[in-house]
């Protein structure tokens, strides 16, 4: 005869509020114990204690800076589990979209990625398509915000606003300066840098790229928004031939300045071992060729300091000539003039990071 016995079965009671409290602090303690016992820092303990007791959000940067949707844009929405309401989503100039299975259009425009498939979750869950939908938007085509780049940089062009721009930024995705790129930038406002600065739409802001490389003035580096123009300027250039070194054209680095012969000499690395440095000619252009101004000017005795040096202008030529060479100064001049054409320029030695 079989003879049954009762026997309990056990269950782990669990802790209750107090006793994970208390067995926090325990592992809490542990770890401190632990700490200084490997000899670890006070200060290096108190800041661990406090990152583990309220951590900052790792994205609190990034969503701040993160693009907002314009009309023109071309969204891509995915529904997790249920395909046939993803699709690709264009906005229209009214800032909406309709998606598929909401009777009500969507407003997009002004929102994040994030933000939209928030409102596009429960326009789903209100029109009783679906339950717990997981949404994700991406912008495929960026169209809604942009900017233009012109002048003198490698590649201008309508670019989009992806983030938060600035105008090293810009002239960056612009691909970089060129070499005879000057040290101006216009910014002519669209309607959100207007609003932003008080001004009307259409007024103009100008930047001191020389300065803004240098670091002499970073407050240049402001935030160019939608509907912006950014226009860098060419170089005003001075240029050198003949029997010299390096012959080209060269920026003017501050062109309310001036070059100097000499300085223009120097630019150009100096003379080649045939010069006739006292039968050199300045070349000063105009809008006709029958102003153009043939300048003889005795190099050796400015830079022995016998004369005194001159001031070149914007486009002018200083040319070299070579000893033993006889020649008028109208031929000089046209040689001079002939020189230039297809001759190297050095700028000012921008250098902008490009975009990938």
């Amino acid at each position: 005869m079989l003879r049954v016995v009762p026997c309990r079965v056990g269950f782990k009671r669990k802790p209750m509020l107090k006793e994970w409290k208390q067995l926090a602090n325990v592992r809490a303690l542990s770890l401190l114990v632990s700490l200084v016992a490997l000899g670890a820092p006070l200060a290096a303990i108190a800041q661990t204690a406090e990152q583990t007791a309220s951590p900052a959000p790792a994205n609190a940067e990034s969503s701040a800076e993160e693009y907002r949707i314009g009309t023109n844009d071309v969204l891509s929405v995915s529904v997790s589990d249920a395909p046939e309401f993803s699709g690709k989503y264009r906005v229209n100039e009214a800032g909406i979209i309709e998606v598929t299975g909401v009777s009500v259009p969507v407003h997009a425009e002004g929102k994040t990625p994030i933000e939209l498939a928030h409102v596009i979750r429960q326009a789903l869950i209100d029109a009783r398509q679906l339950r717990d939908p997981k949404i994700s938007v991406y912008v495929e085509e960026y169209r809604g915000r942009t900017i233009t780049v012109l002048g003198a940089v490698s590649k201008p062009a309508v670019y989009p606003l992806q983030k938060r721009t600035t105008v090293l930024e810009a002239l960056s995705m612009a691909g970089g300066a060129l070499t005879n790129a000057g040290s101006t930038v216009t910014i002519m406002r669209g309607p959100a840098s207007a609003e932003a600065a008080g001004t009307t739409v259409g007024s103009v802001k100008i930047v001191d790229l020389g300065k803004l490389v240098r670091g002499e003035d970073v407050s240049g580096n402001v935030e160019v928004k939608n509907g912006d123009v950014i226009s860098l300027s060419s170089a005003q250039l001075v240029y050198v031939v003949g029997a010299v070194t390096k012959p080209g054209g060269f920026a003017m680095a501050n062109p309310s300045e001036g070059v100097s012969v000499i300085q223009a000499i120097a630019l150009a690395e100096g003379f080649r071992q045939t010069a006739a440095t006292r039968h050199a000619l300045i070349i000063r252009q105009s809008t006709t060729s029958s102003a153009r101004q043939d300048i003889p000017v005795d190099v050796a005795e400015m830079m022995s300091g016998k004369a005194a040096d001159m001031l070149l202008a914007p486009n002018d030529i200083l040319y070299i000539p070579t000893s033993g060479a006889k020649k008028t100064l109208k031929v000089m001049g046209e040689v001079a003039m002939s020189a230039v054409n297809g001759v190297a320029i050095y700028g000012l030695g921008y250098r902008i990071g490009t975009h990938p």
